[in-house]
């Protein structure tokens, strides 16, 4: 019979390097201590005054790294996270998931200015937009949810395969294959039945939800069965459009149920995309899990400082968000970011 004990020490490690005579002498930190910082700064969300701290209080007074330094480590980590290489791995993908989400920022750079605007006691709503697969994210910044947005991170206008999405229709103008989100139609579909008392809404909701329980459980769908699927569903939309003329317009659950008839008869291949091709998710939910750190950032620092901090924080966790999908330890892939120079986290 025999216990473990399991504990940890922190080891501060000075090593001098002799240099030429005539040299300057100075004193600057190892790759340890900035991969530590920007793994806590980024991915724990320490503010740097805490993080300071931190390094204190574990060194026991022999390391006081500065709120500014630790600024600094993080401008360089995000200086050498290899963009470009994350963009190509979401091209070569046969589904990429996009989403985007408003954060708060004291400054904001308009489309072609090369100066920032700064907020004067308020904050301007910037947009981080999410391109995720299974094995990568890469997260842009944007003043604006427009397509001129779209058109500088210069992704989806060369994306070829399916795109999943919670039906922005500034998507649809790229591409031909678009999965339009089924958890916010059942969503939608459930506040017409408990809200407006809809009924017809929860038999299309039953419906819906039903066709991806059959996915789950089959490795293709049959033609007979899509057939039947794809007839349902018309019949359904009929059965709609007849309790929609039964309501008199402008009448309470009128307004709401009108634009989504509409939506499902013009977008009927989005929305049936994920039982037509399996590859395609019924849900967006990959793209909504990766800008969910986003917002919890948000919730603990209140907004970010300046539009060069938001654009940084958007590299960093493009980076660690991708070496979390590729089972990478995240403490070694931001240290291999100081050590090798521009780096992608490497493919399992």
């Amino acid at each position: 019979m025999s216990k473990w004990k399991i504990d940890l020490e922190t080891t501060v490690i000075y090593t001098e390097y002799r240099c030429p005579c005539g040299s300057v002498p100075c004193v600057y930190y190892g790759e340890n201590v900035k991969a530590l910082s920007v793994l806590l700064s980024n991915n724990g969300l320490i503010a740097e005054k805490r993080l300071s701290d931190f390094f204190n209080e574990i060194s026991g007074g022999l390391i006081t790294v500065s709120e500014a330094t630790i600024e600094k480590f993080n401008y360089e980590a995000a200086s050498k996270v290899n963009i470009e290489a994350i963009k190509r791995d979401l091209l070569n993908g046969e589904v990429m998931n996009t989403d985007e989400t408003t954060v708060r920022c004291t400054q904001l750079l308009e489309y072609g200015a090369t100066t920032p605007k700064v907020a004067e006691k308020t904050t301007f709503d910037a947009i981080i937009r999410t391109y995720s697969s299974s094995g990568a994210t890469l997260l842009s910044v944007n003043p604006h949810k427009d397509d001129e947005g779209v058109l500088r991170d210069g992704i989806i206008p060369k994306f070829c395969g399916i795109l999943a999405h919670d039906h922005d229709r500034k998507y649809y103008k790229y591409g031909k294959n678009h999965a339009a989100c089924g958890a916010h139609l059942s969503r939608e579909l459930k506040g017409l039945h408990e809200l407006c008392k809809i009924e017809w809404a929860e038999r299309f909701r039953k419906f819906y939800t039903g066709m991806n329980d059959y996915k789950k459980k089959t490795q293709i769908c049959e033609p007979q069965k899509l057939v039947e699927f794809e007839n349902t569903y018309d019949l359904l939309l009929d059965e709609g459009d007849r309790v929609l003329s039964g309501m008199k317009p402008k009448s309470f659950g009128y307004d709401q149920l009108r634009p989504v008839l509409k939506r499902l008869r013009e977008y009927k291949d989005a929305y049936l995309l994920f039982i037509r091709d399996y590859k395609a998710p019924f849900t967006n939910n990959q793209a909504e899990r990766d800008l969910r750190h986003c917002k919890t950032k948000q919730k603990v620092s209140g907004a970010f400082s300046s539009w060069n901090g938001i654009v940084c924080y958007a590299k960093i966790r493009s980076f660690l968000s991708t070496a979390t999908k590729r089972q990478q330890n995240l403490l070694s892939a931001i240290n291999t970011l100081f050590v090798v120079g521009a780096a992608c986290p490497a493919e399992q």
